[in-house]
């Protein structure tokens, strides 16, 4: 059994990675960039009408802060004519420029050149444009061929700012050499041969080790670093603490009392099978499985809080939790304004237990051993108590396990229809709201919760019943 576990532990590990990676590449394939989404947390003095060079300081400055100026991964497979440099270019739409400068001219170097050659007008330009128009002018003019994708029209860009220099004779003097030489720089880039010999074709693989985006957020998930929320502010597992707990007290008690109804009513009904009664409890329980979530929510308060019949439970919200001074008020409200929300939750539940649990019971009582017992005159009560139900659990085992995640994920509808500031609410507006470091929190929180619960449940039935064997054991 030891070595089963370390068996399903090692794979549980391996399958964790292989989501998490997954997740990762997920998160940096959904359209935008993550860096500009922090620029107005972490530096508010950000501007979007800002001079190219101010934007691109403070993209660096945040990137650098966040480790988004890192590569994705522990390596890079790329085609052998891309330099090493490229891989360090932020912001990303400079780094995904002159990745298409390269492929057009396959001379990594020569676009390196040219890259650095504009950012040295920029460093030149920009610092003066508050002084006067024309600097502000060429600075932007700058901007815009960094963002230029094709060479062929950065030549006829940089000659229209030649010629509007020779018309200013003042800054013809301060930038004319500085635009030439980012001319020649443009204009080797455009004339470079596009055949390739020898090595430069083949595939290179870049090795960057753990100084990497993957590392960095993986490391953050484990350790439990703290995330910035991109809606508030906020830390990241802060808001999903507390959004854990309610989560965990409203799923947990509809849980409880799911497995606790449900197999009562699953062993009287195995007991009763074919009785008019049981017929009519299971009549009743179809009923409610069919009835959605949101409706049979709805009738509760309608009956149970509107006041048009009676007022027994508030119909959503925590009440004054926040305010209560002392552990038994605040479990005295907590109860009372989870009621309504767990039967939600728990009614829909007990059809499909107690059903299951009946057909294991009378699928056991068709089991020769049930007919030894009798033949031997031990009492259906003794039968039923130490073997029917014992054996008829084992199908019960795996639903409470598959259960587990569901724990975790919340229930968006009840939580929104009672206001219980569960996970399926954060998680909801996260997604909306693309709060991304507090949704891969929770989807990777969730996937190690599936994955647990599967080790425990086998672990259960092993301890349950020896001669069953271990998946991959």
């Amino acid at each position: 059994m030891v070595i089963s576990l370390i068996r399903r532990i090692l794979q549980a590990l391996l399958l964790l990675g292989v989501i998490s990676i997954l997740a990762f590449a997920m998160g940096k394939m959904v359209p935008g960039d993550e860096v500009y989404d922090y620029l107005s947390i972490d530096d508010s003095r950000y501007s979007s009408s800002a001079n190219p060079l101010e934007q691109r300081t403070a993209y660096i400055r945040v990137a650098r802060k966040r480790g988004l100026d890192l590569p994705l991964f522990y390596l890079t497979l790329s085609p052998g004519y891309y330099p090493d440099k490229l891989f360090h270019i932020i912001p990303a739409d400079d780094r995904k420029n002159v990745r298409q400068w390269i492929r057009q001219s396959r001379n990594g170097d020569a676009c390196i050149n040219l890259y650095q050659s504009l950012l040295l007008g920029l460093e030149a330009t920009c610092p003066r444009s508050a002084e006067d128009v024309s600097s502000g002018s060429l600075c932007i003019e700058l901007g815009r061929l960094l963002a230029e994708k094709n060479p062929s029209m950065m030549l006829r860009r940089i000659s229209d700012m030649q010629e509007r220099l020779i018309e200013d004779s003042l800054h013809n003097v301060l930038y004319a050499d500085l635009v030439q030489s980012i001319r020649k720089d443009i204009e080797e880039v455009s004339n470079s041969p596009l055949q390739l010999t020898e090595i430069p074709w083949l595939p290179r693989i870049q090795w960057h080790g753990v100084e990497c985006q993957y590392h960095q957020w993986i490391s953050s998930l484990v350790t439990r670093r703290p995330l910035t929320s991109l809606i508030d502010g906020r830390d990241a597992w802060t808001k999903i603490g507390e959004a854990l707990k309610w989560t965990l007290w409203l799923n947990g008690l509809a849980f409880i009392l799911a497995i606790l109804m449900g197999v009562g009513i699953g062993i009287w009904s195995g007991v009763r099978d074919g009785q008019r009664i049981e017929r009519l409890v299971h009549v009743i329980l179809f009923a409610l499985f069919a009835i959605p979530g949101f409706w049979l929510a709805t009738l509760l308060i309608a009956f149970l809080s509107s006041g048009h019949w009676f007022t027994f439970f508030p119909a959503g919200g925590l009440g004054p939790y926040h305010s209560a001074t002392n552990t038994f008020e605040k479990i005295n409200i907590l109860l009372l304004h989870l009621t309504l929300p767990v039967l939600s939750l728990a009614l829909g539940s007990l059809a499909y237990v107690s059903r299951q649990l009946k057909q294991s019971i009378l699928r056991q009582y068709n089991q020769p051993y049930v007919l030894s017992l009798r033949a031997q005159g031990i009492s259906e009560k003794t039968i039923l108590r130490r073997h029917v139900i014992r054996n008829a659990m084992f199908p019960m085992i795996t639903m409470m396990g598959g259960s587990l995640p569901a724990l975790l994920s919340g229930s968006l509808i009840i939580e929104v229809i009672f206001s219980i500031p569960g996970m399926g609410r954060l998680l909801y507006t996260s997604l909306l709201a693309r709060d991304w470091p507090v949704v891969f929190p929770v989807l990777m929180l969730g996937a190690t919760i599936t994955v647990v619960s599967y080790i425990l449940t086998d672990l259960v039935y092993k301890w349950a019943d020896p001669r069953v064997k271990s998946i991959g054991a």
